[in-house]
This record gives C-alpha cells, sequence and structure tokens, in this order.
C-alpha cells in the first residue's frame, strides 16, 4: 500500500477490526472509499457470522458503479472443520486468496526464530561469542516449544500462545544481561525466560517443569565451550555471522523427526495419524456431491477414496 500512496496518514486506508457493533463502521468504511477510490481492510470477519450476508450484498452493490481504485481486503482465522466453514460462496468465488500458514517442522522454525534478527543484532553486544552462542540457543528452544504443540498431550498438556514476541523479548533481556555483567548469568537467564517469558503462559505445572528442564540443557556453560549438542547430531554452532548460522541449519540439522524435540520416535504415530485423517477427509470434501442419490449410495469412506 505504500509504494502505491495508501496510508493511514493520507487517509485514504481504512482498517477495521471487526467486532460487535463494528458492523456500522465498516459498511460506512466501504461506502466512503468505493466513492472516493480508497482500500478498506475488514480484519476477523469469522467474529461477525451473522453479518456476512449483508457484506455479501453489500459489496455485490459496490461492485458497479464505484471507483476504480477502490480495493477491499478481508482476514479470517481458519475454520478447523468443514462444518464451521460461514464465508458466504460468493464473497470467496469473487475474491483473489491467499493463506498464511505456520512454517512446520524443525528446520522451517528454527530458520524463522533466525529471521526474527539480523548481523547488526548479532554485533549490538561487547560479548560477542556469548551473546551469539546463547541468542542462537533461545531460537531452537523456541522452534522447539512451538513446534511441540503439534504431537498434542505427548508434547504439552496445554496448548500455549508462544510467539516472536517472547523470543525477542528474550533476546532483549540477554544483551541487557551481557552488558551489564563480565560473567553469564545462567541462571538468572534461565529464570527470566523460563518462568517470566515464556513460563508466563504456562499454567501446567508438569509443563513449566518441562519448560524449565529445556532451558537446562540448552543454556549452560557447556556452549561456549563447544560440548552442547542441542540435539543428538546437532551441536550448537561457534561464532558464525547472521547467513552462517542459516547456512549451519541447512547444512548440520538432522532429518525431521521426534528426537529434535526430546520426545519418544512413537510420539508423532498419532500426529501422523491425525495428518493423515484430515487428508482423506479433504479428498473426501473434494468428491462430486450428487443430490439425487442417498448417503447410502456413496459407501463407506473408504470406498469413496478408492
Amino acid at each position: 500500500g505504500k509504494k502505491l500512496g495508501y496510508t493511514f496518514n493520507h487517509r485514504n486506508l481504512h482498517n477495521v477490526s471487526l467486532g460487535q457493533g463494528q458492523e456500522v463502521v465498516a459498511e460506512q468504511a466501504l461506502d466512503l472509499a468505493a466513492q472516493e477510490g480508497h482500500w478498506v481492510i475488514l480484519q476477523n470477519i469469522h467474529l461477525v457470522a451473522k453479518w456476512l450476508s449483508s457484506l455479501e450484498k453489500k459489496l455485490e452493490q459496490l461492485s458497479e458503479g464505484s471507483h476504480r481504485d477502490f480495493r477491499v481486503f478481508i482476514s479470517a482465522e481458519p475454520a478447523p472443520c468443514p462444518e464451521s466453514h460461514i464465508i458466504p460462496q460468493g464473497i470467496l468465488e469473487n475474491s483473489i486468496k491467499i493463506t498464511s500458514e505456520a512454517p512446520t517442522g524443525m528446520h522451517a522454525n528454527l530458520h524463522k526464530a533466525l529471521d526474527n534478527f539480523s548481523q547488526d543484532t548479532l554485533e549490538m553486544c561487547s560479548q560477542e561469542k556469548e551473546f551469539r552462542s546463547i541468542l542462537f540457543a533461545l531460537c531452537y528452544f523456541h522452534a522447539v516449544v512451538a513446534e511441540r504443540r503439534k504431537f498434542g498431550p505427548q508434547g504439552w498438556n496445554r496448548s500455549y500462545p508462544f510467539s516472536t514476541g517472547d523470543l525477542t523479548i528474550s533476546v532483549n533481556v540477554l544483551h541487557n544481561y551481557l552488558q551489564a555483567s563480565s560473567k553469564v548469568p545462567y541462571d538468572d537467564l534461565r529464570y527470566l525466560v523460563g518462568e517470566i517469558m515464556y513460563g508466563g503462559h504456562i499454567t501446567d505445572d508438569w509443563d513449566r517443569r518441562l519448560c524449565k528442564t529445556y532451558l537446562e540443557e540448552f543454556i549452560k556453560p557447556e556452549m561456549l565451550e563447544g560440548e552442547l549438542c542441542l540435539a543428538p547430531g546437532f551441536p550448537l554452532p561457534g561464532n558464525m555471522d547472521y547467513n552462517g548460522y542459516h547456512q549451519y541449519i541447512d547444512d548440520a540439522l538432522p532429518p525431521e523427526s521426534p528426537h529434535l524435540y526430546g520426545l519418544h520416535p512413537n510420539a508423532e504415530i498419532g500426529f501422523l495419524t491425525q495428518r493423515s485423517e484430515r487428508l482423506l477427509r479433504t479428498v473426501l470434501e473434494l468428491q462430486p456431491r450428487d443430490s439425487s442419490t442417498g448417503q447410502g449410495a456413496l459407501g463407506t469412506q473408504e470406498e469413496m477414496v478408492r
């Protein structure tokens, strides 16, 4: 939008976060934008399911006779199951659809965690070796706790909203501590990260114990002596530049397995089973629906897939 001159400062970009009572605000923004050629962003339309039919009619009316530069951007959380699909078919068919999916697997998650920083970040601390080593260990820790959710109860007893904000704040705390002290305060860092930054999300005592154990394994004096392995076959890298760390992940990280998370190989059986069932359900949804035949004529799910 900025490249084309659409910004909030220019008052030609309107952002409406939908919720109770915001439907009128959204309709007013649409009317103004259609007349003046502005852009409108409607966020979280899944929260106003009853209004979506009115939105569909509104967009259909505005599609004719509106300014040529008028655009509407809509965002929604993905539906957990086919029965929860609430966005009208007309909106879907007349839209360019883009999905944003979280990375899966240790390789993608570790790269994404490291992407929150830059070469300037690696150079901002006077204790360069210590800072870089602990920063990479924190990135690996973040990737582990974030991706461990896919294992269900074998991963965490409850689901927690760990975010990149937790990681970046932890690195800021690391920087401040290293700048203020000549020695690495391992105990203080583990406590702040495990009990406050990430531990602030955790409500289960056993999950808190697990988080503490990870930090005890990943952040300790041995990491500066080249004797620490973050996972079997994946030692903590030495002092590298930013691109070197990304290359190290590509070259040295073992193939995806529960071992990377400190789990037994059988831990992924349930996860793989759920993913297979989800795939089969998606295939079944693609089957043509013949209204002239009853459900019994379609046979079992296994027969339909065959």
